[in-house]
């Protein structure tokens, strides 16, 4: 654990992101300073649930490791947060669920899922948004535009406190059909998706066909062909052994996983203002953790299922033709889209597309 927060801390004195137009505004914080310390005199304990396997090298649990630690430490203990991972309280809509019911005190769910109740996360998976890490980081990151406008549309509705947004990885596409490259590939697949609509939107738009399976009983799934194809990170693509029924994976970049920790009204109203300080020092430490983590992992996993014998197409491996006959399917959801995520967070995504025009 003192090696996931040492290592977070360094890189938030490090890193500089590139810009692609998102923006940033407020107070930057790099938890530098020891002007947030906990005035509580019992131990408040949190509980936090999330999918991801929980172990420190797991693409997904990697920044909320940073983010429980540099709490624990910053309050010296007095604020201890509980972490059950791997889906130990139920599926994203169950502890989305526990979440608005003052039964979970923290979800780090994804931003589809969050979509069905906010519907201005679907800004988060706009198709092709971004082609690097570096302009997706940008412009979800703790102290973007984006991340200031998604905070006042949950405050609105007041059924729970959005922090930010952690970017686990770009998705990739996997299949046991064919390779894919165009849009005629994904003809005649059916693809598991996540629940939220912007999903299932997007894959009937490249040609697939879709349906919504529990995540839990995706490997089944597909082992018995009553799908033949996901869209998942490679990180955890390999850690449920899904390479195994879905050998074909593209590295499209077209959506990224967004998880986004929300707290309970019950639990962000037990938060004195420097706690709340903390909270928020924590958000943007486990962000830069994230963005290098990350930015690293993704050549490793791709590197292990070419090793496993995989069938892999890289990002870099696409050609401008195939990426336009992509962009082109998918091209109309923006339109779809702006009226539903508004015309700031639209805009805000349309700066960083390299495509639209």
């Amino acid at each position: 654990m003192k090696k996931i927060l040492s290592l977070a801390l360094a890189l938030a004195m490090m890193l500089s992101l590139a810009a692609c137009g998102g923006g940033s505004s407020g107070t930057k914080t790099d938890g530098s300073g020891d002007n947030s310390v906990s005035e509580r005199t019992e131990v408040l304990t949190l509980r936090l649930g999330a999918l991801g396997s929980g172990r420190e090298d797991d693409i997904q649990s990697y920044p909320i490791r940073a983010f429980i630690d540099y709490v624990e430490e910053k309050t010296n203990g007095m604020i201890k947060i509980q972490y059950f991972p791997d889906g130990q309280l139920g599926q994203e809509g169950d502890m989305m669920d526990q979440v608005l019911t003052d039964d979970l005190d923290i979800g780090v769910l994804s931003a589809n899922v969050l979509g069905t109740i906010w519907q201005e996360m679907y800004a988060y998976n706009l198709p092709f948004a971004f082609s690097t890490y570096e302009q997706l980081w940008d412009a979800i990151g703790v102290n973007s535009d984006f991340v200031r406008i998604m905070r006042g549309v949950v405050d609105e509705t007041g059924l729970a406190k959005f922090v930010t947004s952690f970017s686990a990885e770009f998705r990739g596409v996997h299949n046991n059909v064919r390779p894919l490259r165009t849009p005629s590939d994904f003809k005649g697949i059916t693809f598991r998706v996540m629940s939220g609509q912007i999903f299932t939107d997007m894959f009937q738009a490249l040609g697939a066909s879709t349906a919504t399976i529990a995540f839990s009983e995706l490997y089944t799934a597909l082992e018995q062909g009553a799908v033949q194809g996901e869209d998942i990170g490679a990180s955890m693509h390999l850690d449920y052994s899904f390479d195994e029924v879905c050998p074909y994976s593209t590295e499209f970049n077209m959506t990224p996983t967004v998880n986004c920790p929300i707290f309970s009204n019950g639990a962000w109203n037990k938060l004195s203002e420097s706690e709340i300080q903390i909270i928020n020092e924590a958000a943007d430490i486990a962000e830069k953790a994230s963005y290098e983590y990350v930015h690293n992992a993704a050549d490793n996993q791709y590197a292990r299922l070419v090793e496993a014998g995989r069938n892999v197409i890289r990002y870099a491996d696409l050609t401008d033709a195939d990426l336009a006959a992509c962009w082109d399917a998918v091209k109309p959801l923006w339109d779809k889209y702006e009226s539903i995520v508004g015309t700031d967070l639209y805009n805000i995504m349309l700066q960083c597309c390299p495509y639209y025009d």
